[in-house]
């Protein structure tokens, strides 16, 4: 079965609405890359306080993985997504420790080299690994077929693979082309932030 994530939420209503169909809900906690969906750490707080039943994930990009581990541990997140370059050294797998075994969650950008899915692959054989998440680079990304980001090649390649997860223009009008293929997670943002009530699982 693919698991979904909500990825961008900003409002405990969405959350707990969100929280219905998903399996994981994201919060962005830190971008360079300016977006309207960054909360700041009592508004996670509080998102995290409201939902019961999925995983909160964290999502940074713009530090380095260090700090990003410490931010997110310390707000009390289930995952870390970090969007950056993901060298795990000891003092990383330490610091996941020290935050109650918080699990990482590397998203790697899709910039028309497939490689990228062995790269994806070999991380997923860590145990502290909740997935690895192939995505569109955040600016200069290029559209693909039924509006992806990402080819829906790759979507086929990657599809029946363990903890290997899918993001980038993935919307009500395209999900259920990407969940043909069976990857073990979507993950949806803007796509469908008007539409959290959607039948997201008629998929």
């Amino acid at each position: 079965m693919t698991l979904l994530k909500i990825c961008g939420v900003t409002n405990q209503r969405d959350a707990v609405m969100a929280s219905k169909y998903a399996d994981y809900i994201g919060m962005i906690v830190h971008s360079t890359v300016p977006t309207p969906r960054l909360v700041d750490r009592s508004k996670a707080k509080e998102i995290i306080n409201a939902v019961r039943g999925v995983r909160t994930v964290g999502v940074v990009e713009g530090l380095d993985m260090a700090s990003a581990i410490k931010l997110v541990g310390e707000l009390g997140f289930d995952v870390v997504q970090y969007h950056g370059n993901a060298t795990i050294t000891k003092e990383i797998i330490d610091l996941l420790n020290q935050f109650g075994g918080a699990r990482l969650a590397p998203a790697v950008a899709y910039v028309g080299d497939d490689s990228i899915i062995d790269r994806a692959l070999e991380m997923t054989s860590r145990s502290y690994i909740e997935y690895v998440l192939i995505d569109a680079p955040k600016v200069g990304f290029r559209t693909y077929e039924h509006g992806l980001k990402i080819p829906l090649s790759v979507v086929m390649k990657v599809g029946g693979i363990p903890r290997v997860g899918v993001a980038g223009g993935i919307n009500t009008g395209n999900i259920s082309i990407v969940a043909r293929f069976r990857p073990y997670l979507v993950d949806v943002s803007s796509g469908v932030e008007r539409a959290l009530d959607l039948r997201m699982r008629s998929w």
